[in-house]
């Protein structure tokens, strides 16, 4: 019987997801088929939102949109909990790009300057490019104004202030090269 329960179970969540998806690829600006995310999800503006073909996240994930624009290839792949924020900016994601789990790509920032209470700040807007075939390892931040060159893996952990340079390994706070992919 709690095996019999247990497949249920699984079948409800993975119809749930399946519409969820369905739902959620109609009020994209742009999607391509097999797009697959969880009921977790949380997207903001999806109006701003283009997304390809076969894209999937595997739990949690944050798309923020809000006054931005975010265009995210095919074959794009998140695990759980990526922030992706493209507020006031832009964000693109090339073709067959792999995102770890608890990765942050944030293209917006704030200024602090001294004459000004840090919660009065202006939003300062930038741009993210993540080219094609790269890799972002658990735990890594993407910050503003940065490029990431095709061919990028960016190790566990690293903070990207910097563009990288085709099929570069980048590691560290901040990131800074350390290898080539061969």
């Amino acid at each position: 019987m709690f095996q019999y329960l247990n497949t249920l179970r699984i079948w409800s969540v993975r119809l749930i997801n399946e519409l969820y998806s369905l739902i959620i690829s109609r009020l994209l600006k742009n999607c391509g088929n097999n797009f697959r995310i969880k009921l977790s999800s949380t997207i903001v503006s999806p109006d701003n939102i283009n997304i390809g073909n076969n894209f999937s996240s595997m739990g949690s994930m944050y798309l923020y949109s809000n006054q931005g624009e975010m265009i995210i290839g095919n074959n794009v792949r998140l695990n759980t909990n990526v922030h992706i924020n493209a507020s006031g900016g832009k964000v693109t994601i090339g073709d067959d790009v792999l995102i770890a789990p608890n990765v942050v790509i944030r293209c917006c920032d704030h200024d602090f300057k001294r004459s000004c209470k840090i919660n009065e700040q202006a939003h300062l807007k930038g741009e993210i490019t993540i080219g094609d075939d790269v890799w972002i390892a658990s735990n890594a931040v993407i910050t503003a104004n940065v490029s990431l060159a095709n061919g990028t893996v960016v190790a566990a952990g690293a903070v990207v202030t910097k563009s990288t340079e085709p099929y570069s390994i980048v590691a560290g706070v901040p990131a800074r090269k350390i290898g080539e992919r061969q």
